[in-house]
């Protein structure tokens, strides 16, 4: 693969430009990641609008739906949460260790999911991950609407997030496996910013919902889970596998049809498939089969452990952020601010969701050009002073018969403010960096494990935060602001960049003595009025 960086001469164009702009292009000295792939872009107008492309977007939307399902389940038991209706018809309390359990149930469920996820995902494709994830998804959410008791609605909470272990494992792998690589930041970032798609009309019903003098405040806003499940199942058959796994199975064939029908404006090879092509057959081994319970393969070479440190510190720093307090128990940080009105908690809820899905899909767009690593450790550290700004004013604003409103409306937007930064920071990149950081026959079986241990991490999030916010009140949020600033310390030293290359190239930084420092330095070229690319320095430097 390193060949490839040593071409004399190269076509580059960041973002495919046409071939008049870049006649017309100054001369330019620049840094690049993979001198090949922008060679190959500079020959491949990869065209936002052609009809090919149109059914790229469906395609993906489809992936996209099963992170939708994901984002119902946190806000809706936010709202939920804090509901009458709710809490007296199966006499719970909005924190202590009976919610905590109401929500640590759907962890379980997704740890033991997490467990199918991996083999799943890896024997049947990444389509039939998303089917049985799906199916389970459905089954779990029409058991929690019609619940009559604590152990059926339990129950149903635990089917729903062992459904959605396995979704969020096939999904995301599917979408960054089978975008192009020019769009493979933003397509793979704008999966998991989907959450909110789920979100906005979970908690915007909960508005109007929360109204109802019955079961149905809580049963009604419950019932819009069915409907990605049964999209995602009805349309994934007629979505292409990927090309990757496909591969893996010896159909090479079937690989390249695919990459010339979606990856392409006319129907035919280019540039970039041909690499594509390439650098598959490479790094991509005819799959043998290892037994469902053999991870073995994730741990078994110090590349892969790298790979793996970076795939646990996107699970854990994107669990312990503070983001919990914000997914879960947002309407007890209102209460903790000063907000007492269960229909205004709603609404602040509402509002928040919109705000974050702003941010996350900002994030998204943007993330072909920022890259990963450092918007991550810039961004944990700014997560930590809006954790510890809402911590302040909550402790002196927030208090019974506080009568500064200008106080307890600045604690509110402190709140808002936490969610938007971790929103752009964290959401588009919690899926998409884990599946980048994967090499293919690692991907299937890593994805599950991101689950496992975000899960793991996620136990806080629940039944720990139900009881640390019902002990220590805004006190708890001090224990995020902690881990927040290790955790930005950890990515500025361990994060790898993955921006820029493709994902079979990043093999060769995971084998470099330091990846994190591999990870950051470019090639030196120098940008011709012809389009064409000079490689000034052999050398790569940061």
């Amino acid at each position: 693969m390193s060949s490839h960086n040593h071409d004399e001469k190269r076509s580059f164009d960041d973002d495919v430009k046409s071939d008049d702009a870049k006649a017309q292009a100054p001369m330019a000295i620049s840094g690049v990641y993979n001198p090949a792939l922008k060679a190959a872009m500079a020959k491949t107008a990869l065209s936002g609008w052609s009809r090919r492309s149109f059914m790229l977007y469906f395609v993906v939307i489809v992936g996209f739906l099963n992170a939708v399902s994901s984002g119902f389940d946190g806000s809706l038991m936010s709202g939920i949460n804090v509901m009458p209706q709710y809490k007296d018809f199966f006499h719970y309390m909005s924190t202590g260790k009976a919610t905590g359990i109401v929500f640590m149930i759907y962890v379980s469920g997704n740890c033991a999911g997490a467990l199918v996820a991996g083999p799943a995902t890896e024997v049947y494709g990444r389509r039939g991950g998303m089917f049985l994830g799906g199916l389970f998804i459905l089954i779990g959410a029409i058991a929690s609407v019609t619940a009559q008791n604590r152990g059926a609605f339990l129950g149903g909470r635990f089917v729903l997030g062992f459904g959605i272990a396995i979704s969020t494992t096939a999904a995301p792998t599917w979408v960054t496996e089978i975008a192009p690589p020019q769009w493979r930041g933003r397509l793979g970032a704008m999966y998991n910013s989907c959450f909110f798609i789920g979100s906005i009309p979970a908690t915007g019903a909960m508005v109007g919902t929360g109204k109802l003098n019955s079961t149905w405040a809580w049963r009604l806003p419950l019932l819009l889970q069915i409907g990605p499940p049964l999209i995602v199942m009805t349309c994934v058959w007629f979505c292409p596998e990927s090309p990757r796994w496909l591969i893996s199975r010896g159909r090479v064939e079937e690989a390249r049809q695919i990459l010339i029908d979606y990856h392409s404006n006319d129907g035919k090879p280019n540039a970039v498939i041909e690499l594509e092509m390439a650098e598959f057959q490479e790094q991509i081994v005819v799959k043998r089969e290892a037994p469902f319970w053999d991870y073995s393969a994730l741990f078994s070479t110090r590349n892969r452990r790298w790979r793996m440190v970076c795939l646990t510190l996107m699970c854990v720093n994107g669990q312990l952020a503070g983001n919990g307090l914000i997914t879960y128990y947002l309407t007890i940080m209102f209460q903790n601010a000063g907000v007492t009105s269960t229909h205004t908690q709603l609404v602040y809820n509402f509002a928040n969701s919109l705000l974050q899905a702003f941010a996350a899909f900002s994030g998204a767009m943007l993330t072909d050009r920022i890259g990963r690593r450092r918007r991550l450790w810039i961004g944990t550290f700014v997560i930590a002073c809006m954790l510890a700004m809402v911590a302040a004013l909550s402790s002196k604003y927030g208090v019974k018969g506080n009568k500064n409103i200008a106080g307890a409306n600045a604690s509110i937007a402190f709140i808002f403010l936490f969610g938007i930064v971790y929103a752009f920071t964290y959401t588009p990149l919690q899926a998409l960096y884990c599946a980048e950081v994967m090499s293919q026959d690692m991907r299937a079986k890593g994805m599950a494990v991101h689950i496992l241990i975000s899960n793991i991490a996620g136990f806080i999030n629940t039944f720990a935060n139900s009881v640390g916010l019902g002990n220590l009140g805004w006190k708890y949020y001090f224990v995020f602001v902690a881990w927040d600033l290790v955790a930005s310390v950890l990515w500025y030293f361990l994060g790898v960049e993955t921006h820029g290359r493709t994902l079979e190239e990043l093999d060769e930084i995971f084998d470099a003595p330091w990846p994190a420092r591999a990870s950051t330095r470019k090639v030196a070229v120098k940008l011709n009025e012809n389009g064409t690319v000079e490689v000034l320095d052999e050398k790569p430097r940061t």
